[in-house]
């Protein structure tokens, strides 16, 4: 029998969402105490040609995952889609501007900031191609912290061992639903689960997608 971990779940359907000057923001953690090395996570709803200035802590590794639409940031040309990551490792404080590159949609964002073990300045972007469903594969490859992302059938399970024991797992339903640890997670929601040695995950709806990080 799957044993009941401490865990805290943050539901979607519960979120506030701000208003900001051309975009709307949920933030799902911010500065909260017992999240591991996460410091927080946020999703953005850009309007049609709008942007929003990201402020990150010093000692941080920005994630920034583009769930539909296309981005563009500050001191960068390149174009971000949903097929791509991009990771920003920073000593200082920096303030990172996002702008929808897109005029006649919306687009929605996902940033998830880190606490560097090693700090540095440097930043990356990468492919994120999901080329097999029911099958992890990492959201970035220059993450200090275990990290996947996995599309699922219906009903498709899956088994994962905690590479240390004494992390915390934060996982996110992107799209679909879940149950996860014994728990049901639907469609952005967001879960910390603590003192857990294995994780366990089934898929409930088609193209169920889900990230976590053990941290």
């Amino acid at each position: 029998m799957l044993v009941q971990t401490p865990s805290q779940i943050f539901k979607a359907d519960f979120a506030f969402w701000k208003k900001e000057s051309k975009s709307v923001l949920n933030q799902i953690i911010s500065n909260q105490n017992n999240a591991g090395h996460i410091k927080s996570v946020t999703e953005i709803i850009l309007d049609e040609n709008g942007s929003f200035e990201f402020e990150s802590q010093e000692n941080s590794t920005l994630i920034i995952l583009t769930l539909y639409g296309k981005i563009q940031l500050n001191r960068f040309r390149k174009v971000i889609s949903p097929e791509e990551v991009f990771t920003l490792k920073s000593k200082e404080k920096l303030t990172v501007t996002i702008r929808n590159y897109l005029n006649d949609e919306k687009t929605d964002i996902l940033i998830i900031e880190l606490q560097s073990l090693q700090p540095e300045n440097s930043f990356f972007f990468e492919d994120l191609h999901i080329e097999k469903k029911n099958t992890l594969i990492p959201v970035s490859k220059k993450l200090e912290f275990p990290n996947f992302i996995g599309l699922y059938e219906g009903r498709k399970e899956e088994m994962y061992s905690l590479y240390n024991s004494s992390k915390m797992i934060f996982g996110m339903v992107i799209n679909g639903a879940f149950e996860f640890q014994n728990r049901l997670l639907e469609t952005r929601d967001s879960i910390l689960l603590r003192d857990i040695q294995t994780l366990e995950f089934e898929a409930l709806s088609e193209n169920a997608l889900i990230i976590f990080f053990e941290i």
